[in-house]
């Protein structure tokens, strides 16, 4: 597992995920990665379908923002409930979040 990584602009330091190609807030084209490993839930979802798929389970999801400001949406473990703060780190290049 890998702790989760945004791209920050060098120039006016927004962050964000994933990587532009252009800063949407100065325009530059500068980014350097920090890490961003927290996250406060917003809202929870499960999806309980997935067209085409067989055997398909239930995933919970959720709108996550990073403590670098950034808002995700990511899968999350079973117990986690909106305001809970989270750990997020990268498996299989899926976004995930768990309790700490």
């Amino acid at each position: 597992m890998d702790i989760l990584q945004v791209y920050k602009c060098v120039k006016c330091s927004k962050e964000t995920f994933p990587q532009k190609l252009i800063c949407n807030n100065c325009g530059s084209i500068d980014f350097i990665m920090i890490n961003s490993e927290h996250a406060i839930v917003e809202e929870t979802s499960i999806i309980r379908h997935m067209l085409g798929s067989k055997d398909w389970k239930p995933r919970k999801i959720g709108s996550v923002r990073t403590n670098k400001g950034v808002l995700l949406t990511v899968g999350l473990s079973d117990e986690v409930v909106s305001g809970d703060k989270i750990i997020l780190f990268q498996k299989d290049g899926a976004i995930l979040g768990r309790k700490e």
